[in-house]
């Protein structure tokens, strides 16, 4: 019986040498196979942000070639030099509106609204809005009619104009 013994002990002795080799094996196949791997996933990843940056650049390049076939028309070259530089075509009447030094400026677009009393509940700075003038704009006021009454007589043609 001994011998049968010493021959299922080698058995399993070179059966746990076969397993240990295939172990080291499979770790060094492992090894050898991870750095590639990883050079492929990275390189994805880098191929991936490259096509979205190119796709960026080919719509920015698109929007170049529309504002050169834009610069190219002499009607935008004159509407953009008017708007931003001011130019007059001959024959033109130029005029510039400017606002007295004391009137109120209307909010522009996008800026920041008046901040509300902190001490008034929701409700009150609600009906503000609503029932105030709007923008800073205040309500034409009716001006009242005169009392019928005589009226002033005309200048004499020859008196010169008042004022001057």
């Amino acid at each position: 019986m001994a011998s049968a013994e010493q021959q299922s002990e080698q058995r399993f002795g070179s059966a746990a040498r076969r397993a240990a080799i295939l172990a080291a094996v499979i770790c060094v196949l492992t090894l050898t196979i991870a750095g590639p791997v990883r050079t492929y996933f990275a390189q994805r990843t880098e191929m991936k942000q490259l096509q979205a940056t190119e796709e960026q650049l080919r719509t920015q390049i698109a929007d170049l070639e529309e504002q050169k076939v834009k610069l190219g028309d002499p009607v935008f070259i004159a509407a953009q030099a008017r708007e931003r530089l001011g130019f007059v075509m001959p024959g033109d009447i130029p005029y510039q509106v400017q606002l007295p030094a004391n009137a109120a400026v209307p909010g522009t677009p996008g800026s920041e609204p008046a901040k509300a009393n902190p001490d008034q509940p929701w409700y009150t700075s609600l009906w503000h809005t609503i029932a105030d003038a709007p923008h800073g704009v205040s309500p034409t006021v009716v001006p009242e009619v005169p009392s019928p009454g005589p009226l002033p007589s005309p200048a004499p043609p020859s008196a010169p104009p008042p004022g001057g």
